[in-house]
């Protein structure tokens, strides 16, 4: 007899499984305009503007390209911070990034992370302003991530100040994300047409 927290747990792989088939099913062409108008919207944000050190990510697969955001964290003088994967203690570390062609390279997932030895770590305490990647999203802004819990953690770890802004594409948001108590709902969603605010 399965527990209920199994049921969410199969709940929520095949969430997986079928959002992220439509987000492949995206062609390019509309993935690079949409990704182009969601980092625009969250370059725009006041909660970026007003951020100095900034927690993004290196997108990969078909999820919203964030190289225009961290072109943008860039040249606006903002401390750039990317997330990497500890292969030993399966945490996340974040790293300041200062050079993107260089500093970067491919972890465990393929995901494009900083390099352990150029990028110095920073503590969380410092991140005023957090992009929070994820599968599937619904409009009580319930999150499905890809099934670490890494997100969850560094939402909950952050000082009060910080601020945290997650994206996706209209095709991820879904009428109900099944939760876990654990499970942390993001404060603001941006996709390519609008931005919902949790009340």
């Amino acid at each position: 007899m399965s527990r209920p927290d199994d049921a969410i747990a199969q709940q929520k792989r095949a969430l997986r499984r079928e959002t992220i088939a439509r987000r492949d099913a995206l062609d390019a062409r509309t993935r690079e305009a949409h990704s182009r108008a969601i980092c625009r919207r969250v370059a725009e944000s006041p909660e970026f503007q007003g951020a100095r050190t900034v927690l993004l990510f290196a997108s990969f697969g078909s999820e919203v390209d964030t190289t225009g955001l961290l072109e943008a964290a860039r040249a606006a003088g903002q401390q750039l911070v990317l997330p990497r994967v500890n292969p030993t203690t399966r945490a996340l570390e974040l790293r300041r990034v200062h050079d993107l062609a260089g500093d970067l390279a491919p972890g465990g997932w393929g995901i494009p992370e900083p390099r352990p030895d150029r990028c110095p770590e920073v503590p969380a305490g410092e991140i005023d302003f957090v992009l929070v990647p994820g599968v599937a999203f619904d409009r009580q802004l319930r999150r499905l991530g890809y099934g670490g819990g890494y997100y969850d953690c560094i939402l909950t770890g952050l000082p009060d100040r910080s601020a945290a802004i997650a994206v996706c594409f209209a095709v991820q948001i879904v009428p109900e994300v099944p939760a876990d108590a654990h499970d942390v709902r993001v404060p603001v969603l941006i996709t390519e047409s609008e931005r919902i605010d949790r009340p």
